[in-house]
C-alpha cells in the first residue's frame, strides 16, 4: 500500500468584479450565487502524470527544505519580532480539534520546524514557483494585524522587474533550497501569517482505480489585494492561469468545459456561500483557529452502479476503515435516485457521480445535509446552483 505524500496548497482570492459570460450555455448560476471576488487556478499540464489537465489551486509537496530550522535563523536576523508572532501560528493542539498531519512533524526530526510553519512555507514557495507570486514581508506584523482589527491581505513581494522574478523563480524551482537564500538576499520571510487552515484532504484508492500518487494536503486560505503583472505559469507542471469567480469556476465545470477534481468543486462550492469577499476575509481567519477535519474520501457504488465518494459526518462512512489497492468500492443499499430525492431523514456528505464519458460530469451531485464542524461552511447544493435555462434568457 503506498503511503501519502504531505503537501499544502493555497486558495488565493482577489477584490474582483463579476464578468461572466453566459451567452450559450446550458448551466448558469444563479444570481444569488454571485461573488464579488475571483479565485486563483491553475491549469495543470497534459504531461503531468498527476491529474493532467485538471485546474488545481497552486501547490505541491513538502521539500526538506520548507522544514530546516534555519528559517529560524531567518526571521530572527531580520527581525526577532517574526519569532514572536511565530507562536500565533502554533495552536495548543488541547485548545482545538485538529488534523493529524499537524501533531507531528513530517520529517520527523525533533531540528525541524513545526507543521504548522513548515506547510506554510511549502504552500508560498510552491505557488511562487507556479505562478511567480511571491507572499513575502519585510517588517514585523503589528499586533493589530495579527489580532484581526485590520483587513488580513497578504503581502505581495515586488521584484525589481520581471526579470529579476524570473530569475529567481528559475533558482527555486531547480532546488527548493533556493528559497531560503531568495530571503536572505532580499530580506523579506514567507508571509505565513496570512495563510490560515482551511480543510485538509487525502488521495482516495480502491481496487479497479488508476494508479495514482497519493497526497495528504492541507488547504489554506488567503487574500491579497492584486495580482502583480508578471503572473504567468512555469509552462512545466502548469499550463494554463486563471482568476475568475468561483460560481464562473463551476459554470464551466458543469457545462463540461474544463476538468477540476472532487475537493476543488467542494471548495469552489463552499466558497460561493460567501459572496462579499471582506465577509469572507473575516470568516476564514476567525474559522482558521477552530481547527481542521481530515477528509479521507471512501468509495462506495449505488445499488445502480453509481460511483459514489463518502465524505466524514456522511452516516456510511466507517471511521477507522481504509481502503486499499485490493479493497472493492462499498457497496451501498440505496440508489443514485433514492440519495438525490430521499434524504430528508438521511445525513449525508457524498459526491454522486454520473456514467458518462467525461465521469459524468453533467450527473455530478455534492449532497450535503449536515452541520460541518469547527464552524465551516458547508458546499453549496449544485442543483439550486444552477436555477436558470439558459435558453429562457
Amino acid at each position: 500500500m503506498k503511503s501519502w505524500r504531505t503537501a499544502a496548497t493555497l486558495i488565493l482570492t482577489t477584490p474582483s468584479s463579476n464578468t461572466r459570460a453566459i451567452c450559450g450555455r446550458k448551466k448558469i448560476v444563479h444570481g444569488c450565487f454571485s461573488t464579488n471576488y475571483a479565485v486563483l487556478m491553475l491549469q495543470r499540464s497534459s504531461k503531468n502524470n498527476f491529474f493532467p489537465n485538471a485546474y488545481v489551486f497552486p501547490g505541491g509537496g513538502l521539500d526538506h527544505a520548507d522544514v530546516t530550522s534555519k528559517w529560524l535563523e531567518l526571521f530572527d536576523n531580520i527581525d526577532g519580532g517574526f519569532v514572536k508572532h511565530l507562536d500565533r501560528l502554533r495552536l495548543d493542539p488541547s485548545m482545538r480539534t485538529t488534523s493529524p498531519m499537524m501533531l507531528c512533524d513530517a520529517a520527523s526530526s525533533p531540528d525541524n520546524l513545526p507543521p504548522d510553519i513548515s506547510y506554510r512555507i511549502c504552500a508560498i514557495r510552491e505557488t511562487f514557483e507556479e505562478t511567480g507570486l511571491l507572499l513575502a514581508r519585510t517588517k514585523v506584523p503589528s499586533d493589530e494585524y495579527m489580532l484581526g482589527k485590520k483587513t488580513l491581505y497578504a503581502r505581495t513581494f515586488k521584484f525589481e522587474d520581471s526579470d529579476m522574478a524570473k530569475h529567481w523563480r528559475k533558482k527555486v524551482t531547480k532546488d527548493a533550497k533556493n528559497f531560503l537564500k531568495l530571503c536572505h538576499h532580499f530580506k523579506c520571510v514567507p508571509d505565513i501569517w496570512c495563510l490560515h487552515e482551511w480543510s485538509n484532504w487525502l488521495t482516495p484508492i480502491c481496487k479497479g482505480m488508476k494508479p495514482t500518487k497519493r497526497y495528504d494536503t492541507i488547504f489554506y486560505k488567503a487574500a491579497i489585494q492584486s495580482l502583480p503583472e508578471y503572473l504567468v505559469q512555469d509552462n512545466e507542471e502548469i499550463s494554463g492561469l486563471e482568476r475568475k469567480n468561483p460560481e464562473s469556476f463551476l459554470e464551466d465545470y458543469f457545462n463540461e468545459e474544463c476538468q477540476v477534481g472532487n475537493p476543488q468543486i467542494y471548495e469552489l462550492l463552499r466558497l460561493v456561500n460567501m459572496s462579499d469577499h471582506e465577509d469572507l476575509i473575516t470568516f476564514f481567519v476567525n474559522r482558521g483557529k477552530e481547527g481542521l477535519e481530515r477528509y479521507l474520501p471512501l468509495l462506495a457504488v449505488s445499488l445502480d452502479s453509481y460511483p459514489v465518494a463518502l465524505y466524514p459526518g456522511d452516516e456510511d462512512y466507517q471511521f477507522g476503515f481504509f481502503q486499499t489497492e485490493e479493497t472493492l468500492p462499498l457497496q451501498l443499499n440505496c440508489t443514485s435516485h433514492e440519495m438525490l430525492h430521499d434524504f430528508k431523514d438521511k445525513k449525508y456528505n457524498r459526491v454522486i457521480t454520473g456514467k458518462g464519458k467525461r465521469g459524468g460530469i453533467k450527473d455530478k451531485n455534492i449532497v450535503c445535509n449536515i452541520e460541518m464542524p469547527f464552524g465551516h461552511l458547508s458546499p453549496a447544493d449544485n442543483r439550486l446552483l444552477f436555477a436558470l435555462d439558459s435558453s429562457k434568457l
